[in-house]
């Protein structure tokens, strides 16, 4: 599993006082995208709707990446990710102590 989350428009946020931008300690991550939404608007000099597709549907842009291939077409947009502080521990595919299903089918194999 991975630790990092892409927090839904459901998914419920509390932000320490000392490190919050928006009015509220907890809201929803609809709520937190709409407060990052208004201070792009608040702090360029987009329209409201150009500065809330940063967030919906993102904007259209180009990128040149490092790995070559040249200027890509695309959209960029904000999006909150949740990356947990403890990683949550992997289950082992295989359990080393169990047996295999294929035990019984061996033992009646003549090798």
């Amino acid at each position: 599993m991975s630790d990092q989350i892409i927090l839904s428009d459901e998914d419920v946020v509390s932000i320490a006082q000392d490190a919050n931008f928006a009015e509220a300690s907890t809201l929803t991550g609809e709520e937190l995208m709409e407060t990052v939404a208004n201070l792009v608007f608040q702090k360029t000099r987009l329209e409201e709707d150009e500065a809330k597709g940063w967030a919906a549907n993102g904007v259209n842009c180009k990128v040149l990446l490092t790995q070559g291939g040249g200027w890509q077409k695309g959209k960029i947009r904000i999006r909150f990710e949740f990356v947990l502080d403890k990683p949550t521990p992997t289950k082992p595919l295989i359990p080393t102590n169990s047996t295999s299903p294929l035990d019984d089918l061996r033992s009646h194999l003549e090798v």
